[in-house]
This record gives structure tokens, C-alpha cells and sequence, in this order.
């Protein structure tokens, strides 16, 4: 950095070759070598947060939803980096969520090697799965199931719905849902409700 007298150069400032000049407030001029500024928008950066963006939208109605499944420390900061991680297609600008691989929920607790879910009469469904109880589970797991319409992206929570040895269970749907498709995950939980297994997705369902 250069100090020069401006009653001796007169007043200068911006770039002179490779320094670029100011002015103080005291009224000395400065000349310090130009360094070009990082570029916070390289082609790596835009995709990221073009990724993490969509994926923060998509998620926003799911909010209150993973303060349950993932805890309310971690909530949407899980969900959001499993998705950008398992679930995420397309390319940069064009995304798409693929909800078949989207996790709801996670943890250690024994999933189940079968489920089934069928609809009923109006909009109640009927949801089963395979009882058996392994090494990471027990008789008391209760069974959570999660619905979200594909429209409109609003989700419910059936929490405690049965517990893993019961093997069946019958769920009512909102009424408005009638006709819509809806995407179904199940998941199992402790009975005090601190961990839980990976949650499975079951399938897309014509209501």
C-alpha cells in the first residue's frame, strides 16, 4: 500500500495498471495492489443452492411433520439433506423429487420386510404389514404411518396407530383427499417414543 500527498499528485482514484487508488478520509490517497474479489456464483455454487432451494420448497408443508419423525433439534435439517441426497433427480435448472426414495424417518429400529396398504370404503385405508419381531424391535413398537397428498402437498401424521405385533391397521384420510393420489410411508418407534426405524415407502395410492 502507497500514501501519496494529493497536493503533490492532485486527487486520484480507481484503478491505476494493477493497484487501485482511494481517498481517505483524512484526505491522503492510497494505492493498494488490486485483488479481484472471489466469485461467489461459480457454476458449482448456483447448482447448490439451486438444489437446496427446491428442496426447501418442496419440503416447506413437511415442517411440523419432521419436528416429530426427526426430532425437534434436527426437524426440516435432516429431511433437507436426506432428500438433497437420496431423493433428488433432474438437472440443474429442472428438479424433481422422487417421493419413493424419500426419507421420513430414521433410526435404528427394526423395519419390516413386508406392507401392504389398500383402500377401503370412502377414504379409509387398510394397512398391513409383517408382525415379526427382530433383534431391534419389540412387541410394544408402535406403528406410525404418514400420507401426503400429491396435489397439494399437505401431509398427516397417524402416530401409535397399533402396535408391530398387531399386523393391521385401518386409517381414516381426510374426506377432501377423495379421488387424489397419495403417497404412504410407514415407520416403527420405541414406546417411549425416542428412536425409530427408517421409514418405508409403501406406495402411490389412488384414493
Amino acid at each position: 500500500m502507497a500514501k501519496f500527498n494529493s497536493t503533490t499528485f492532485g486527487s486520484i482514484s480507481g484503478r491505476h495498471g494493477s493497484a487501485v487508488a482511494s481517498v481517505m478520509k483524512d484526505g491522503t490517497n492510497v494505492l493498494r495492489v488490486f485483488r479481484a474479489p472471489s466469485n461467489p456464483n461459480t457454476e458449482k455454487q448456483l447448482v447448490h443452492r439451486a438444489k437446496f432451494g427446491f428442496v426447501t420448497k418442496e419440503l416447506n408443508g413437511l415442517c411440523n411433520l419432521f419436528k416429530v419423525t426427526f426430532g425437534r433439534a434436527r426437524g426440516k435439517n435432516d429431511a433437507v439433506s436426506y432428500a438433497m441426497k437420496t431423493a433428488l433427480t433432474g438437472e440443474y435448472p429442472d428438479y424433481s423429487l422422487d417421493y419413493s426414495k424419500l426419507i421420513i424417518s430414521s433410526g435404528d429400529v427394526d423395519r419390516t420386510e413386508r406392507v401392504t396398504i389398500v383402500k377401503e370404503t370412502g377414504t379409509t385405508v387398510k394397512v398391513d404389514w409383517d408382525a415379526t419381531v427382530g433383534s431391534e424391535s419389540t412387541p410394544k413398537d408402535n406403528v406410525n404411518l404418514v400420507f401426503m397428498n400429491a396435489a397439494s402437498k399437505i401431509a398427516v401424521l397417524k402416530q401409535n396407530v397399533a402396535l408391530r405385533p398387531d399386523g393391521t391397521a385401518n386409517v381414516d384420510l381426510p374426506e377432501v383427499w377423495a379421488g387424489g393420489e397419495i403417497h404412504c410411508w410407514i415407520y416403527f418407534s420405541t414406546e417411549d417414543e425416542s428412536l425409530n426405524s427408517n421409514s418405508q415407502y409403501i406406495l402411490l395410492l389412488q384414493l
